[in-house]
């Protein structure tokens, strides 16, 4: 049997994740690279109930019969909160670090390394990408949300739905942004909204309030959502009005 290394994991989903990973394994080892764990899952954050187990799975080629196998598997472990892993070369990742520095960034900041080489360690992300992402993410929010809010017309369900599936991309962003100003990267979300509010000086109530909406602790009215639109649309227009002014030394 192969060896994990899945020490990061609570107890509740060790078993789960040791099976699915040791399938992949048995079905094509050699084709293998490196399996991380990532996301939540590994952090303080995880919520037996609600949150998901994302794993990344990085690959010497890319082949239709893996993929094949990873959608065999979903019936049996989609239940069990297991996501279907994100499939990656090494080729393709460095073609597309400068593109989608948030993403990786994220990655390399937030994975324990289950099985083989270490590749996230050797990631270079650059300020320069990393601003550009944050611009663009913080603007296309605004629309994002301003949308949304058209979209659901008054209905709340459709309003709460909204934020609730919003409110995970931002830290992605908040992360970004701490890595421009030099800042301490928290992994908790909690620990990341004070960062954030004490190196941009923001108000952080509106994305502390969406937290508790998708974690179900706050079942907002429709005036208190159309005050939470209010504020977020606010902040995001702050940051997104920092990053437009904030400049990169020696640039």
């Amino acid at each position: 049997m192969e060896k994990l290394n899945l020490s990061d994991l609570i107890a509740e989903t060790k078993k789960n994740v040791e099976s699915f990973l040791l399938d992949i394994l048995s079905y094509q080892k050699e084709n293998i690279i490196s399996i991380y764990l990532i996301g939540s899952a590994i952090t303080k954050d995880f919520d037996l109930k609600h949150s998901d187990i994302n794993t990344l799975i990085i690959l010497k080629d890319i082949k239709v019969s893996f993929f094949d196998f990873i959608a065999s598997l979903g019936k049996r472990y989609g239940k069990k909160k297991l996501h279907a892993p994100l499939l990656m070369t090494k080729n393709y990742i460095n073609r597309s670090v400068a593109e989608f520095p948030l993403e990786f960034f994220d990655m390399k900041l937030n994975n324990q390394l289950a099985y083989g080489e270490d590749v996230l360690k050797d990631i270079i992300i650059e300020k320069a990408d990393v601003r550009i992402q944050c611009e663009r993410e913080l603007k296309s929010s605004l629309q994002q949300i301003c949308q949304g809010y058209i979209r659901a017309m008054g209905n709340k369900t459709i309003l709460r739905d909204l934020f609730k599936g919003i409110i995970s991309g931002y830290f992605p962003i908040f992360r970004g942004i701490l890595f421009l100003y030099d800042q301490k990267i928290p992994k908790e979300k909690n620990n990341v909204l004070d960062a954030i509010r004490d190196c941009c000086n923001i108000k952080i109530d509106p994305f502390t309030r969406l937290l508790a909406i998708k974690a179900k602790d706050l079942n907002p009215s429709i005036d208190e959502l159309k005050e939470i639109f209010e504020e977020l649309y606010h902040e995001i227009d702050t940051l997104s009005g920092k990053i437009d002014e904030f400049k990169l030394e020696n640039a």
